[in-house]
């Protein structure tokens, strides 16, 4: 058997950070949130070629200081460039080549920056980042602590989903696929991992409410908000983008 039939891909893990111990894994998650917000918002009102670029230069500047090793990147099915290519032909033909292309731009940075925040960011550092970032909305009289209560559980919740996703994808590859020769086997095929995928979910999340339930409520212990050095050079690093790009771009 050849080395490239056997090479594994390398699969698509999201919100797992990196260990490292780096500047910008000790910046607070609500910093590097709202960071990552401004940068999208500032980027998507003036999607540029300079304002591109800024994006670009900051991403880079992140992943440096990060230390983000390759591995972490996912192999890209065949499909996607075989997609990005009939949409670059097409809109070559049209006269929107530098448009499609702008947009790939920006798509792709944003998935870049939503995982460097990802890769950097602990789920407990993220929980405990939700109450200051839903504080403002208490003036509003809006149900901060249940919209709390509700993502805390969601984002732990999803380590434990995660290992059952795996966990089943590794019985159907074991299972064998036998092959699928029409458009409907496929749907088929796709209906019934979204069903098993629901179902686990459905199961975890009964288990935990009943956990819940049995412990009863309980005062939420929260952590006092410390900002250290790397949290100003990120907001002053992000502040100067967001301008140049509003300036320039």
């Amino acid at each position: 058997m050849s080395r490239t039939r056997t090479r594994q891909r390398r699969p698509i893990i999201l919100l797992r950070p990196v260990p490292r111990e780096t500047p910008l894994h000790r910046v607070w998650a609500g910093t590097k949130v709202l960071s990552a917000a401004a940068l999208s918002v500032a980027v998507s009102f003036a999607p540029s070629w300079t304002g591109l670029g800024i994006l670009l230069s900051v991403l880079v500047v992140g992943v440096l200081v990060a230390r983000i090793p390759r591995g972490v990147v996912p192999t890209i099915p065949w499909w996607v460039f075989a997609v990005l290519a009939i949409g670059l032909v097409l809109n070559a033909a049209g006269g929107g080549l530098t448009a499609y292309v702008r947009t790939i731009l920006l798509g792709v940075g944003l998935l870049v920056l939503a995982s460097l925040v990802g890769w950097t960011t602990r789920l407990s550092d993220l929980v405990d980042a939700l109450p200051v970032l839903f504080a403002p909305l208490r003036l509003l009289r809006l149900p901060v602590d249940e919209w709390v209560t509700v993502c805390a559980l969601a984002l732990r919740m999803l380590p434990t989903v995660r290992a059952e996703m795996r966990v089943l994808f590794a019985a159907r590859k074991v299972r064998g696929r036998p092959g699928i020769r029409d458009p409907a086997g496929w749907w088929q095929e796709v209906a019934d991992s979204v069903g098993a995928v629901v179902s686990v979910s459905m199961r975890q999340v009964r288990d935990l409410g009943d956990a819940l339930s049995v412990r009863g409520p309980r005062s939420a212990t929260r952590r006092p908000l410390r900002l250290r050095l790397g949290d100003v050079v990120t907001v002053l690093v992000v502040a100067g983008a967001c301008t140049a790009i509003t300036v320039w771009g």
